[in-house]
């Protein structure tokens, strides 16, 4: 009887050293590693986003796994910044569901993907849900309407402008030319530390290639992207940049280019010329959608970069 006794004794203490190695375990294998504000980011929360940064721009899983897990932490940051801002003015949201289908088709298109159910595959080979995701939208959508609600009215649209843009092409052929650009967008203190962070920044394109280093250095919402923005029509950009992209061939880079919100520079992926029917009225509406979304973005930069001054972020 004390035999079985003292035999139950040592299995209890096995399974409570057991039970107290596994929470210790557990302690270990999850830590904070940053605070913003009441939000907490875990290795955990890294990990999830290092999986999805990876899913969005398979090339940076090509980079140092101290670089990976600093663009995670940052891009995490961002988001908890957004997310702090958002909720102080949209308690109820129902309006950003109407958009979602909109944004999820535009991931999946920037993938090479066909539809929703192959961008849900997709996600779960990279250990992700697609639910998760959608979070991580909502909070954009959210984001864009604060900052349309919050600048709207100090946007400056050109109109007349934009008409006579329209109006020269009228006699132009029925042919137009598009850009496949991707980008890299980054500021700087001052003029002094200019020349620093654009020879840092090449000699990363160089090293790591362009989308990686878009991941890295770009102020851009593309970065998660490597920078992808797309085609662009050549009159939607201005002047500026068309003698810049004129000057390469695709699958190079543009010179720095002075820009509003910093500097920028851009890929040339590919020219695409194509015959189109022309209808002013969509011309013009396409160029109003064009400069607008570009003055917006431009707010959301500086709103952001307001925000993250005043932000209180802890690395542990």
């Amino acid at each position: 009887m004390i035999e079985k006794s003292k035999n139950n004794l040592i299995i209890i203490n096995i399974v409570i050293i057991f039970f107290f190695s596994n929470i210790l375990r557990a302690a270990t294998d999850y830590y904070i590693v940053s605070r913003v504000d009441n939000e907490i980011i875990t290795n955990i929360d890294v990990m999830h986003e290092i999986n999805y940064l990876i899913a969005l721009n398979n090339e940076i899983k090509n980079i140092d796994q101290k670089s990976l897990v600093n663009i995670a932490k940052n891009s995490l940051i961002k988001e908890k910044i957004k997310k702090n801002e958002v909720n102080k003015y949209f308690k109820n949201p129902e309006a950003e569901m109407r958009l979602m289908n909109m944004v999820i088709e535009n991931f999946y298109k920037k993938l090479n993907l066909n539809n929703k159910d192959e961008f849900e595959k997709y996600l779960a080979s990279y250990n992700l849900k697609l639910d998760d995701v959608k979070k991580k939208i909502r909070i954009e959508i959210l984001w864009n309407q604060h900052i349309y609600q919050h600048y709207k009215n100090q946007l400056n649209i050109n109109e007349d402008e934009l008409k006579k843009k329209v109006n020269e092409n009228k006699s132009v052929n029925n042919k137009i030319t598009k850009y496949l650009l991707s980008e890299i967008l980054f500021s700087v203190e001052n003029k002094e530390d200019f020349e620093k962070k654009n020879i840092e920044i090449r000699e990363s394109i160089q090293s790591n290639g362009f989308k990686t280093t878009a991941n890295i250095y770009s102020l851009a919402d593309t970065a998660k992207f490597g920078g992808k923005i797309g085609l662009l029509q050549k009159k939607q950009l201005p002047e500026k940049i068309i003698k810049e992209i004129i000057l390469i061939k695709p699958g190079e880079i543009t010179n720095t280019i002075d820009v509003p919100n910093g500097y920028l520079i851009l890929k040339l992926e590919d020219v695409i010329i194509e015959e189109f029917e022309k209808d002013l009225k969509s011309e013009l509406s396409n160029l109003i959608k064009f400069e607008t979304d570009k003055q917006l973005n431009q707010f959301s930069i500086i709103h952001y970069n307001k925000l993250e001054l005043n932000s209180k972020i802890i690395n542990e």
